[in-house]
């Protein structure tokens, strides 16, 4: 065990369960609490947020948690029952991390990486992690939903939620509409002057549907979408709101990629994240688009965590949400 990880897979005979980054390892299966798990040493003089719930609501055949920095822990869990290739990146907001919204591009449109645009990011910004965000057209790479950037309107909002940031800091999963009721088109120059309500956010990216709101599950996770998008099993991303809006959690499960992991519904996405201890949860766009990337702690670079599901690899995305070293206004 390095200095930087704070818990093993669980090890013994017999059993197959899967690597994080790499090919299957035999481990055997075995149900335990996520509190079983030594914490990192105390960060800040604050006194320590409320622990998540104790257990995930099935076995877990192997879980690591690896520090990435202080504030910032990254876990894989491998439950052979899904089976479920889970990662997750769990952030101390209020030890001066912010998430950031990032398109990559000075319009709406186009369509890069999620690596390409967390390695961009990082020549300007000091980044720790960061998922896809929003559904896009496939034609042209925009946002379906409201993107904004540095207080910067670049798609306008749609009646879908969003996850966002407010001018002091703190984060929110909501609806947004344009001040007034205008309507505008992707990239209207006009946009650079829109105000949006109930607040004006610093950042925000889209997603659908709200998995969890206020410690429960939404009725939308069995209806929303076409047939089988909510009741199917599919890669998933997914960002969660956590301790009154100090704990950030992004949260990527693997899926069409049977034996290792087969995805899930929006429904057993929701029950992740009650479990992991989101308060209010949104699911982003999934399928091949999927994609988490996070710093390695030992050799600083950003590697790409889990395992997109496209047979060409990595998809081109329409945005992204980051997590940079930097403290908000909260």
């Amino acid at each position: 065990m390095t200095a930087r990880t704070v818990c093993a897979d669980r090890r013994g005979s017999g059993g197959c369960a899967a690597h994080g980054r790499g090919a299957l390892h035999c481990l055997p299966a075995l149900t335990f609490a996520l509190a079983a798990c030594a914490h990192p040493p105390r960060l800040s003089q604050q006194p320590p947020l409320a622990p998540a719930p104790t257990s995930l609501p099935y076995a877990t055949d192997t879980l690591r948690t690896e520090q990435v920095r202080a504030g910032v822990t990254h876990q894989f869990m491998y439950a052979r029952s899904g089976p479920w290739a889970i990662h997750v990146v769990d952030v101390r907001l209020d030890l001066c991390y912010s998430p950031l919204a990032v398109k990559g591009a000075p319009g709406a449109t186009g369509r890069r990486k999620t690596s390409d645009l967390m390695r961009q990011l990082d020549s300007t910004r000091d980044v720790v992690a960061g998922v896809n965000a929003d559904f896009f057209s496939l034609a042209t790479g925009a946002p379906t939903n409201a993107l904004v950037s540095a207080g910067r309107v670049m798609t306008p909002p749609n009646k879908q939620p969003v996850f966002a940031v407010d001018s002091a800091g703190m984060p929110h999963i909501t609806t947004l509409e344009v001040r007034g009721g205008a309507t505008f088109a992707v990239d209207d120059t006009a946009l650079a002057h829109v105000s949006l309500a109930p607040f004006h956010p610093v950042e925000a990216v889209g997603g659908r549907p709200r998995l969890v709101r206020d410690s429960a599950t939404v009725p939308e996770v069995d209806t929303e979408g076409q047939p089988g998008f909510a009741t199917g099993r599919h890669p998933r991303t997914a960002i969660g709101i956590a301790n009154n809006g100090k704990r950030l959690l992004l949260v990527v499960v693997d899926g069409r990629q049977a034996p290792y992991s087969a995805g899930m519904t929006l429904r057993e996405l929701a029950t992740l994240m009650l479990a992991l201890g989101a308060r209010d949860a949104l699911n982003l766009d999934g399928g091949g688009s999927t994609t988490m990337v996070v710093e390695n702690p030992r050799s600083g670079k950003l590697e790409i965590a889990n395992r997109p599901s496209d047979p060409t690899g990595e998809r081109t995305v329409g945005d992204a949400l980051a997590v940079v070293r930097g403290c908000s206004n909260r």
